[in-house]
């Protein structure tokens, strides 16, 4: 055998992978040639680097103290150097295969992760669907009146509409149009009844960058006549009455 053929014998048995035969061959030959020597420890060093470099994830106890008493056992009667590197690599490979399970229940976990937030998302869908069929059902039930509101002089092109279910004692109110709210106001949603002189409050919405919104209204005074629907824009959160007669969108109503 060439020098070669001994140096590719030297990488096999830097990590204890080279037959007895030729490891025997190999030890021989070393006695007499420095290069393949040197070319022997450094494959030694580079196994050892690799075993080094692994993630420490340690074995359980019993097969580190098996693996480290047969090496100890082994040094006593062979060459120290390659066994010490075969079982550094043995316990390195070992943290490796641990690493491998670890990541891979890792990765398993947060698929099954994955899966169980689709399927709840799935499952809000599937409810907000529901409830979309179901508005859209009542909204179109024969019963169900409509009333337009129309835009005035602070807002000339916008524009309502309210869907007004009296079984459901409920008005849905759609907004087109409306300018998008300052961050420190609200817009405020008002019914003129005809057994009160004052205006009572609906709820307060926000507007879009497209100007629209929408508002549900729920116990509505059925047994009374609403007169009128009016919104203005009022400080965040809405108030007790209306600062201001300057109306978005108003328009008159009967029930």
């Amino acid at each position: 055998m060439g020098h070669e053929d001994f140096e590719s014998i030297a990488a096999l048995d830097a990590i204890g992978a080279a037959t007895a035969s030729e490891a025997s061959a190999l030890r021989i030959h070393l006695s007499g040639c420095i290069p393949c020597r040197r070319a022997r420890d450094e494959y030694a060093e580079a196994a050892l680097s690799i075993a080094l470099s692994l993630v420490p994830v340690h074995p359980p106890a019993w097969l580190r103290a098996r693996v480290i008493a047969a090496k100890e056992e082994a040094e006593r009667r062979f060459n120290p150097w390659w066994l010490a590197v075969a079982a550094s690599l043995f316990l390195a490979m070992w943290g490796w295969r641990e690493f491998g399970i670890r990541v891979a229940r890792e990765h398993d976990a947060s698929q099954r992760a994955e899966i169980q937030r689709l399927r709840e998302e799935n499952a809000l869908l599937s409810q907000r669907t529901e409830k979309l069929s179901s508005e859209m059902a009542a909204l179109s039930a024969h019963d169900t009146r409509t009333i337009a509101l129309s835009g005035q002089e602070v807002a000339p092109s916008a524009s309502a509409k309210v869907f007004l279910e009296p079984d459901r004692r409920r008005a849905i109110v759609f907004f087109h149009a409306l300018p998008a709210n300052p961050n420190n106001k609200s817009y405020q949603l008002w019914i003129i009844r005809a057994d009160q002189p004052k205006p009572v409050s609906a709820g307060v919405f926000d507007v879009t960058q497209t100007g629209n919104a929408s508002i549900v209204i729920e116990n509505l005074p059925v047994a009374t006549e609403i007169k009128a629907l009016a919104v203005t824009l009022e400080t965040k959160g809405g108030v007790e009455q209306p600062t201001n007669t300057q109306f978005y969108v108003a328009g008159n109503a009967s029930m």
